[in-house]
């Protein structure tokens, strides 16, 4: 038993081995997103960002050995994906293919590792690929033990666990209970990393760390080649979405020779494509102001021959006076 002044004074050995900036403390993590959206790129490079020491989206990674199961690709596929990276020879990253596919295996590896102290860093890719999954039919009561044990051994060793696993299709908001399956895995695990992108061709994104006494969000966008995942540190670009309509109406009244539209709510509707009810046109507008203010177009209500109008205009910075005001 110990007191609260006893445990706030209790230092830890496993501190130096903390990843992610300090952020990714011993434990059983799961990182999580749709498929296709490069989990299993974050995760390669994490792995590589770790064996070597280096920084991975701008947070420190203490160097050490690196366990990658792989449950859920060929070796062939995983070594192309190290091609792809651009990844070289690393002799403290190890790849287990065969004894990968159940949660018993991975702990017989795990357990036989004589220099495990030499680890920073397991990687299971997937959870949906573990043979314990599909037994259980993803019963709470089943796999939470099983899942615990898992953590508490890597606890118990020093190392941090990441788990690859998917979330559920068109979800605007993503958290971790939108993972597929049984709730025991985020139950049972020490927080959530979330990649989240609106699709897989999205070239931005955010990966989300929900833990148990923090969380934080990195902006992060695809590399020159639309591969990897890097910090998103330039403040110019946004991961937010203009509307179609908007993207509609905008991109119509800038081609207008004059950077006007007037006309009534269904003529504009008509005019610009919108896929919208004409009546609401100008609520649609209200609502949306923040899209057109950024993008130099104002609008406004007037009357004309009895009917009521609205007036769209698009400003253009460029154009200056003689005086070059």
């Amino acid at each position: 038993m110990l007191s609260q002044t006893e445990l706030l004074n209790k230092t830890y050995s496993a501190e130096n081995n903390y990843l992610f900036g300090g952020l990714l403390r011993p434990g059983l993590y799961v990182l999580a997103g749709t498929s296709k959206v490069g989990k299993s790129i974050m995760a390669t490079t994490i792995a590589n960002a770790v064996a070597k020491g280096e920084d991975f989206l701008g947070q420190v990674m203490p160097q050490g050995k690196v366990l990658y199961f792989d449950n859920d690709n060929y070796d062939y596929e995983a070594k192309g994906r190290l091609v792809a990276l651009n990844l070289l020879e690393n002799d403290d990253i190890f790849y287990e293919f065969d004894k990968s596919k159940s949660i018993d295996d991975i702990k017989y590896v795990l357990y036989s590792i004589k220099d495990i102290k030499n680890y920073r860093l397991v990687i299971i890719d997937s959870y949906i690929g573990l043979k314990e999954v599909t037994d259980s039919d993803d019963s709470y009561q089943d796999l939470y033990p099983i899942i615990k044990e898992l953590r508490d051994y890597i606890v118990k060793k020093n190392l941090v666990g990441i788990i690859i696993h998917h979330t559920k299709k068109g979800k605007e908001r993503m958290d971790q209970d939108n993972l597929l399956g049984s709730r025991a895995l985020s139950g049972a695990t020490t927080g959530t990393l979330l990649l989240s992108v609106r699709n897989e061709f999205d070239r931005h994104g955010e990966l989300k760390l929900i833990l148990r006494n923090k969380k934080t969000v990195f902006k992060i966008k695809k590399d020159e080649n639309d591969i990897n995942w890097l910090l998103d540190d330039d403040e110019s670009e946004t991961t937010e979405v203009i509307p179609k309509n908007i993207l509609f109406l905008i991109n119509t009244v800038v081609c207008e020779e004059n950077h006007k539209l007037i006309g009534t709510c269904q003529e504009l509707v008509q005019k610009t494509r919108m896929e919208l009810n004409p009546n609401f046109l100008y609520k649609y507008l209200k609502a949306n102001k923040k899209y057109l203010d950024e993008n130099n177009v104002t609008f406004d209500r007037d009357r004309k021959k009895g009917q009521r109008i609205i007036i769209i205009e698009y400003h253009d910075d460029s154009v200056t006076d003689e005086s070059g005001a």
